[in-house]
C-alpha cells in the first residue's frame, strides 16, 4: 500500500470517527462532558495506525513470513494495552460521572481496527507481489 493510499484511507477513517462522534454528541448531549477523551482517543488511534503501518512496511520486506505474523500479534497486544491505558487513565484521572464515554470509544476502536486490518492486508499482499 502506498503512502498516499494509506494516508487518504486514514483521513477517511478519521473523518468517519469525527462524524460518528458528532452524531453520538447530538443524540446524547451529556456526552459533551467526554469530548476531550473522545478527541484524545481519535488522536491516539490515528498515531497507533501510523506506527503500525511504518512497522508493517519495514517488516513486510523480511523474507520470513513469520515476522509479519509476529508484528500483527504484537500490534494486537499493544492496541489492547493502549486502549486499557486510555480508559483506565481517563476513569482514574478525571473520575467521569458516568460511563457513556465507552460507546464513542468502542466506535473509534472498531473503525480503527477495521482500517488497520485493511492496510495490514494490503501491505502484506503488495510486498508479496513485488517480491515474486
Amino acid at each position: 500500500m502506498s503512502l498516499r493510499h494509506f494516508f487518504s484511507g486514514l483521513m477517511v477513517t478519521t473523518l468517519a470517527q469525527v462524524l460518528l462522534s458528532g452524531i453520538f454528541l447530538l443524540a446524547y448531549p451529556p456526552l459533551k462532558a467526554h469530548l476531550g477523551f473522545i478527541l484524545m482517543s481519535i488522536a491516539v488511534m490515528l498515531l497507533f495506525c501510523v506506527m503500525v503501518f511504518v512497522a508493517a512496511r519495514i517488516i513486510a520486506r523480511n523474507p520470513k513470513g513469520a515476522a509479519y505474523i509476529r508484528l500483527v500479534m504484537v500490534a494486537v497486544f499493544l492496541k489492547i494495552l493502549v486502549c486499557l491505558a486510555l480508559i483506565i487513565g481517563y476513569t482514574k484521572g478525571f473520575s467521569p460521572a458516568d460511563h457513556t464515554f465507552v460507546w464513542p470509544f468502542l466506535m473509534i476502536y472498531i473503525t480503527s481496527t477495521i482500517y488497520e486490518v485493511i492496510f495490514l492486508d494490503r501491505t502484506a499482499k503488495q510486498t508479496k507481489s513485488t517480491q515474486a
